[in-house]
């Protein structure tokens, strides 16, 4: 399942008007009951339902890695929806990773001193060894 937005809003600078940046939800299924969702692009308060549904559709799973390894901008509505991702899945006993956590957002999770609240893997392959690895 991929799902891929242009955003309807604009960004004004000195120079011109641009829309904002795309964004994309993809989810895959790895053997071992490890789902990964591969987020892409500009994640704002638009991509937060594609993304909210994606890991509701993965509670219950051994684990969830979200791939952030492509993700050049993430605001405080998607940072909400990444913990309310962590929160909920644990209900399930289905654990998270989130993997290949760029400079952009590797600055927002130190600023906010979210980063402790997440387990990190350093790519989706070591997130995905990584839930595996603590099977059972």
């Amino acid at each position: 399942m991929s799902e891929g937005h242009r955003l309807h809003e604009s960004r004004v600078d000195a120079h011109a008007v641009e829309p904002a940046g795309p964004y994309s939800v993809a989810v895959e299924t790895e053997p071992g009951g490890v789902t990964v969702i591969v987020l892409t692009g500009e994640l704002d308060m638009a991509a937060t339902d594609p993304v909210r549904a994606a890991v509701d559709g993965a509670a219950g799973a051994l684990g969830v890695v979200i791939d952030v390894t492509e993700v050049t901008f993430v605001d405080s509505s998607m940072l909400k929806e990444l913990l309310r991702a962590g929160s909920e899945l644990s209900r399930y006993g289905t654990r998270l990773v989130l993997a290949g956590i760029p400079s952009s957002v590797r600055r927002l999770l130190d600023l906010t001193r979210t980063a402790r609240l997440f387990t990190e893997a350093e790519d989706r392959a070591a997130g995905v060894d990584l839930l595996r690895s603590k099977k059972g």
